[in-house]
């Protein structure tokens, strides 16, 4: 088969295919074979596709008319053949001899391309019911979520390799009955993403991940956002610290976020009362229309992790979430996003319990400085506690820090710790740590005093801490300036989740020659 009916198939197909999704009203079914075999069948669907198709379809169709030369692209039946040669004089069966190894060739790799592209067509699976019993979804296939799908006391697996494609509307939320294994590799992520075509995709094309459980947090009735008042599949927590909601590894989460009601959008992935024997390492969210991650409650741990242009806050907590995390990269693009971290306790009682109390050790936060959305690296309001150890907080213009509401208390009761971090280009004029507020929402608590006492070890400077790529949205790179030892560290706590060896400021290791980065991320534009 030539390039050129090579490609001419190819465009048949993607025609069939968006048929199949109903973009051309009136054309229910096309069946491949009889298009590519019947040049009159193929001439009258594409001229009604060309009049009733989407514009997008439409278009496809004008196309492949125009160079589609009105043969046929897939040979006919064996028995059609054999009764012509039967027919044949002695000389055309002699022409057909000596021309069979030629013509061999020619209809298999027809007959190979029809095949491929239909066991492509076995590999993609419609996703459209609730899931209820234990369920694979397996290496080779692609799944399509065609609408919100609860995992609901089963197990749901995803083996390395799956595409799980959502489209408008859909999203995956697992309930406290139920577990998600999404173990990726770092060769074969799974990758969650927009159904919709590769450079056409944006944020909020669907909904996201969510991930409920049985861990305490400190919000009454607690119910997940986008899920109906009524429905109590989307009901957690509870008094399981180690519950657990299962196991996400090199996973990536694309252009998640849709908006279920105005100014209510679902996040790329959000954890509601998931304790600590929940495993979230290697993932990655990328373009979330919302908070990239947003944890409500429970105690589950990140490592790992990297957040990559989210429009609102690149981590975000509420409810009492106590976790750890460790190696964790936000990149804030310069056309959106908010806050690289927000953290709050509870909205209308800051002091309920469990507290808001989360961990960070060897993080990199990179707001992009005096770009065309400027950002805040870390809002802490409403009660929320934190210990914040070995960051690196680059290029964030409007400032480094920001804490409202009672600090003064926390900080005394060793509830707020802040030290050993490197503060680089901050603030509108690089060297402010804090912006001047005209406000105080803080009951008067000055946090760059606190923030430059020199108990605390930070590190502040006027120029960037990290190298000049860490700007490029399509193939960015995280590592310091500084050599380590260069700055003050500390030693993480020791423990099972820590790696006790990573002395040094930010995620990424300056000695290091590879990084737990490689292989499984990426930065599609669209």
């Amino acid at each position: 088969m030539s390039d050129h009916s090579s490609l001419l198939v190819e465009k048949l197909w993607r025609l069939k295919r968006r048929i199949d999704k109903g973009q051309c009203p009136g054309v229910d079914f096309v069946h491949l074979n009889v298009l590519l075999r019947e040049p009159n069948y193929r001439n009258d669907v594409l001229k009604r596709v060309e009049a009733n198709g989407t514009p997008e379809l439409q278009a496809l169709a004008r196309e492949i008319m125009a160079n589609d030369n009105g043969q046929p692209l897939l040979a006919k039946s064996g028995n059609q053949r054999l009764e012509t040669a039967t027919v044949k004089s002695v000389e055309d069966r002699g022409w057909f001899r000596r021309h069979v190894f030629v013509l061999l060739p020619v209809m298999a790799a027809a007959v190979a391309t029809v095949a491929g592209f239909t066991a492509f067509e076995n590999r993609a699976v419609r996703v459209a019911d609730d899931i209820t019993a234990d369920t694979v979804w397996e290496s080779g296939h692609r799944y399509i979520l065609e609408d919100t799908i609860f995992v609901d006391g089963a197990n749901l697996t995803i083996e390395p390799g799956v595409t799980i494609e959502g489209d408008s509307g859909s999203a995956l939320i697992v309930t406290p009955s139920a577990k998600l294994f999404a173990r990726g590799s770092r060769n074969q992520p799974v990758v969650f993403t927009s159904s919709k075509e590769p450079r056409q995709r944006a944020r909020g094309d669907w909904g996201g991940v969510v991930l409920l459980g049985k861990a305490p947090v400190n919000q009454p009735n607690a119910a997940i956002e986008g899920v109906p008042e009524s429905d109590s599949r989307g009901q957690f927590g509870g008094n399981d610290k180690q519950h657990s909601c299962g196991v996400v590894q090199y996973t990536r989460i694309e252009f998640a976020g849709f908006e279920v009601y105005q100014n209510n959008e679902l996040n790329g992935l959000t954890l509601g009362g998931c304790g600590s024997n929940t495993i979230i390492q290697h993932v990655q969210v990328h373009r979330a229309l919302d908070d990239g991650i947003e944890m409500f409650g429970g105690t589950v741990d990140l490592k790992n992790i990297l957040v990559t242009g989210a429009a609102d806050d690149s981590i975000d907590w509420d409810w009492g979430w106590r976790g750890r995390v460790q190696f964790a990269i936000i990149q804030q693009h310069r056309d959106a996003g908010d806050n690289a971290f927000e953290g709050d306790n509870n909205g209308s009682s800051h002091s309920a319990v469990p507290r808001s109390e989360p961990t960070f050790y060897n993080v990199t936060l990179y707001g992009s400085g005096r770009s065309a959305k400027e950002h805040r690296a870390i809002l802490l309001r409403e009660g929320s506690g934190g210990h914040f150890h070995n960051m690196i907080i680059d290029s964030y213009a409007i400032e480094a820090l920001d804490t409202r509401d009672e600090v003064t208390a926390l900080v005394g009761m060793n509830l707020l710790t802040f030290s050993h971090n490197l503060l680089a280009n901050n603030g509108r004029l690089g060297n402010l740590t804090i912006a001047t507020e005209a406000d105080d929402d803080d009951f008067g608590f000055n946090e760059e005093l606190w923030i430059r006492s020199p108990e605390q070890q930070n590190t502040i400077q006027v120029e960037t801490g990290l190298q000049p790529s860490v700007n490029s949205e399509s193939s960015p790179h995280f590592r310091p300036r500084s050599p380590a030892g260069s700055m003050a560290a500390k030693r993480p706590p020791k423990s099972e989740f820590f790696d006790e060896s990573a002395v040094y400021q930010g995620a990424i290791n300056p000695k290091a020659t590879s990084t737990w980065l490689d292989g499984w991320v990426a930065f599609p534009e669209a």
